[in-house]
């Protein structure tokens, strides 16, 4: 159906491609890991060990490969990090504003039930693995349907990841071609068969048309007409780690990706050192010959503890083990170090245990850089719905998204919140003052007042006061948030 059509990709697309499975592998853990292997664009990840392979002993080593990748522990610093990360803009709920026709957008964005929350920090999500993501606004399809119906539809957005978003063509400015791969499924006989389509927008005399692409052929081809008139621009908006233009964002979680599986290799490595030479081996040596040594010993040499052994007066028996050398174990080390200082989010042993998001990341570098991404995503969700109300005839000035960008680390460090905490539990500080540090922490935006009235509605210990119990039930609050709760 229609003409021949070959694709292609981006130059920044080839290149960036391993990049992006590599951290997805890292986020996985070590199943990634390990399906990293077999990738054809995880080749900047781990590496299989190199065994002398012959006829003979083919199926041991394909064995012994096996079992080294079994023995390794996978410290997933990766997806934790990037969990704590995406929980840290979660913490407080994307700010809405619609026009009152779009609130309907507000329980179901996409057309599956997602809420503008949930779609934001799907966005979040995926700006962090790879830097890059698309959003495509759809216009209500209107043919065929009634007035009544026309007032209701609204535009649905749809969320590609940077490993759809295949070719894009920017002139004079203007976005030109976005080419982006997608998955249909189709009934063959009595089965379901999941196959992949490209859907090509592009403007065509300046008019702005959607085609999808099987089989390299146009399957089907439509122009939105919104309010009579065919639509002059292609309704698709970028989203990154740094702008919010087509560019190829540098991944900000690759180092800390790469560093990851490196100790994942190492720990493979150093586990498959102990469990071939980390135990000690008995040596015999004995003037005895064979058959004497087999008679004064029917059960064979016992290297138990409990053993009973007999031996001639002149024979010897040594233990030999590897020396502990640490050279495997100091590389993990550093590799360890290595993630924090990339901003690992993991818990680390000093004088007490903390998690690092209980203390002040140093110089907010990581902080910095997710607020950089949630006001990112915060303007480019704005642009989607602003044409979305532009498609249904609401004011596009009545569209405000804010995507939360206030962490606690932003201007006070765990111990500073603590400190305030024993002031006030020693009378050196004010409720008012208490509540004043909540705020700036970004924990909440409530008024005093509002803060009373939803303590006072909790449940009372019993022997404590009515002020004692809202400073527990703060301190919970708080500690709960410090902690990653």
């Amino acid at each position: 159906m229609g003409k021949n059509m070959k694709h292609q990709v981006d130059l920044g697309y080839t290149r960036n491609l391993p990049l992006w499975t590599q951290i997805r592998a890292a986020i996985r853990g070590k199943q990634g890991a390990i399906e990293l292997l077999e990738s054809p664009n995880g080749y900047l990840g781990i590496v299989k060990p190199m065994y002398r392979v012959t006829i003979d002993n083919r199926d041991t080593v394909s064995k012994r490969e096996l079992a080294y990748f079994a023995r390794g522990r996978f410290l997933n610093a990766t997806g934790r990090t990037h969990d704590a990360y995406v929980g840290m803009i979660g913490s407080a709920p994307v700010d809405v504003e619609l026009p009152g026709t779009m609130e309907g957008l507000k329980g179901d964005v996409d057309g599956q039930r997602s809420t503008i929350n949930d779609f934001a920090l799907e966005m979040c999500s995926e700006v962090l693995i790879t830097a890059r993501y698309g959003v495509l606004v759809d216009p209500p399809n209107l043919q065929g349907g009634t007035m009544a119906q026309a007032r209701e539809a609204l535009p649905k957005l749809i969320g590609y990841s940077a490993e759809q978003i295949k070719r894009h063509v920017m002139m004079n400015g203007q976005l030109q071609m976005v080419e982006l791969c997608e998955s249909y499924t189709e009934r063959k006989d009595e089965d379901y068969e999941t196959k992949e389509q490209i859907r090509r927008l592009e403007l065509i005399d300046g008019v702005y048309v959607s085609r999808i692409y099987r089989d390299s052929e146009i399957y089907s081809e439509d122009m939105a007409v919104i309010n009579g008139s065919p639509l002059k621009y292609i309704p698709f908006q970028f989203c990154g780690a740094e702008n919010n233009k087509p560019t190829y964002d540098r991944p900000v979680m690759f180092d800390l990706a790469h560093a990851n599986l490196g100790h994942f290799q190492l720990d493979c490595d150093n586990r498959e050192n102990l469990h071939y030479h980390g135990q000690g081996m008995t040596n015999v040596f004995s003037d005895s010959d064979p058959e004497q040594m087999a008679e004064m010993n029917p059960g064979g040499i016992d290297v138990g503890a409990k053993g009973v052994n007999q031996f001639g007066s002149s024979d010897r028996v040594e233990i030999l083990q590897i020396e502990a050398t640490g050279a495997i174990s100091a590389e993990m080390e550093r590799d360890e170090r290595r993630m924090i200082m990339l901003g690992a989010q993991v818990t680390q042993d000093s004088t007490t245990n903390q998690t690092l998001g209980a203390k002040e990341i140093d110089a907010n570098a990581s902080t910095s850089q997710l607020k950089r991404i949630a006001n990112n995503v915060s303007a480019a969700l704005t642009q989607c719905i602003k044409w979305a109300a532009e498609m249904v005839g609401a004011n596009p000035d009545d569209v405000k998204i804010y995507v939360n960008d206030r962490f606690i680390t932003d201007n006070m460090t765990a111990q500073d919140v603590q400190a305030m905490f024993a002031m006030y539990q020693g009378g050196a500080a004010t409720l008012d003052e208490l509540n004043e540090v909540k705020r700036k922490a970004g924990m909440t935006q409530k008024t005093n007042e509002e803060l009373s009235e939803a303590l006072d509605d909790e449940a009372v210990v019993e022997g404590d006061t009515e002020q004692v119990a809202q400073l527990k039930l703060q301190i919970e609050q708080l500690q709960g948030q410090l902690n990653g709760d």
